[in-house]
Formats: structure tokens, sequence, C-alpha cells
């Protein structure tokens, strides 16, 4: 498995390349502009050349965006939900412009609205994403389940895709905090092979094409988005070291949302934990 981190583009897109290298970065994770706001940055040819030629360069594949928290492709709010769909085609045309191999999104929120009606929502903003769009994917990403949040079960993320007659540029992202908070244990082997297992058996293993590798600061089922660093939340070393070590994803990118040791952010030092626990394979 490849271990990369969500790095700052701030000042100049191209930097991102630069501040993944210089903390020992084998993949990378970027916003496409402000994570808090529907505003959209307006980048240079330049500055899409220079971002592409450093990263071939420093040899970090993938790359994936993270898309803005503000997208809500569920939103009953007419106004949320066109801005949220504009913001999610914005995040792919520009993985597009960067080769990068996709956005990653959180799908939003239902509300106390059925899952029917919130479905159809989120379907017919993808679709139309995927039209306005040329090659990068859409990775959706799990959720921890309260308030209403969608992808908290595989069903649901299945039921998406099902939907889209499983779109070959849609995907699934797992972000290990948000499974362990919506009460899958993967504190172990035992419960990483059975979350791997359920999420073939509804989902489909082919449909996994990135890793949030983030520790819990919250307890086992606890329906809260909390990162640790690695090691120091609920999950804990034994879990990340059966998470980077299983054959089943040693083919994919984990990227680190941590806070950091120095509370600065995704730092080398989360990232070395990760490479000495790879290096560590289980019987």
């Amino acid at each position: 498995m490849k271990f990369g981190a969500h790095v700052s583009i701030r000042e100049h897109l191209h930097l991102a390349v630069d501040r993944a290298v210089a903390i020992g970065c084998e993949c990378l994770q970027i916003f496409v502009g402000s994570p808090r706001q529907w505003r959209e940055t307006a980048y240079p040819d330049e500055e899409y050349a220079l971002f592409i030629r450093k990263r071939r360069v420093a040899g970090l594949d993938p790359l994936v965006a993270h898309g803005a928290y503000l997208i809500n492709l569920a939103a009953s709010d007419p106004l949320i939900y066109q801005r949220s769909t504009a913001a999610l085609i914005y995040a792919v045309r520009v993985m597009d412009r960067l080769r990068g191999l996709g956005a990653i999104t959180h799908i939003g929120s239902r509300g106390d609205r059925p899952w029917e009606e919130a479905r159809t929502r989120v379907v017919a903003a993808l679709a139309v994403a995927l039209e306005r769009t040329d090659r990068a994917m859409i990775l959706l990403e799990n959720s921890v389940g309260a308030g209403g949040y969608v992808g908290s079960s595989f069903e649901e993320l299945r039921d998406i895709l099902a939907a889209l007659r499983w779109h070959r540029r849609v995907g699934i992202c797992l972000d290990s905090a948000h499974l362990f908070a919506a009460g899958w244990d993967i504190r172990t082997r035992r419960g990483v092979d059975a979350v791997i297992e359920a999420f073939d058996d509804t989902v489909g293993l082919k449909r996994l094409k990135a890793l949030h590798l983030n520790d819990s600061a919250v307890r086992l089922g606890a329906r809260v988005d909390r990162h640790a660093n690695i090691g120091e939340g609920y999950i804990g070393r034994g879990g990340f070291r059966a998470l980077v070590n299983h054959p089943a994803l040693s083919h994919l990118a984990g990227v680190i949302e941590t806070p950091g040791f120095d509370h600065e952010g995704p730092d080398k030092k989360n990232l070395e934990v990760l490479k000495r626990l790879r290096s560590q394979r289980q019987s």
C-alpha cells in the first residue's frame, strides 16, 4: 500500500507537491479551492502544467482531490443542491486537468427525509457531474451515520452505484475513522477481515479505489467524526497494521487526514508510523 497525506495548496497549487515530498508522501490529496466556500478558483494553464511536471518528477501517484465540505448531494434545498452539484463538477474538472485519479466527496445528509427520496437526488447530481466531466473518477466517501448522513452503510453505497448502473467512473473511498465510528471494529485482523468481506459482498472490492487512514478520537460506534493521529486513537496501531498489510488492500493508496503530532495537520511522523507498520507483516 502507498501512503500519502492531504497537503495544502496555500499560495500556489504546485507547492502541494513540494509539501508532499517534504513529509515523505508516496501519493497525495489536495483541495482544489477553499473547502468552506462555494467559490471556484481559476488556475492559469502554467499552474496546471507546473503541478503536473513536479508530480511526475516526484513520482507521486495517485493524486486525488477532496471536494468542498459544503457539498450535500442529498440536499432538499434547491440552492444548496445546485451549488453542491456545481462544486463537485468543479473538483472533478480540476482532476481532469491535473491528470488525477478523481475527486473524493462526502455525499451529504438527508436529514429526516426518506432514503429513497435522498437517493434519487444523489444519483441525479452524480449523473450530471459525470456528463459534464471527462475522465477523472468520483469517489464517494463513507460516513459515520449520524445526522442522516448518507453512506454509513455499505447498502446505501451499493444502492447509489446500482442506480448509476455501476458507472465505471464512480468508486468508493473508505475512511478508517468513519468505519470505526459507524460501528465496524477494525482494531484486529479479524475485524478488518470482517469489514472487507462485508464490503466485497455488498459493494464489491473492485469499486474500492482509495482509503483515508485516520485513527479515531472517539469510541467504537460513537457516530462522531473525530480524527486522531495513527496509534493515538481508539483504533490503535494493531488495527492499522492489519489494514495496511491486508492483501486485498495492498494495491490501494492510503491518505492521512490526521491532526498531526505537532497539531499542524498531516505530517511526516504519522507517515513514518504507517511505513513501520507496513513492514511488520502478520502471520
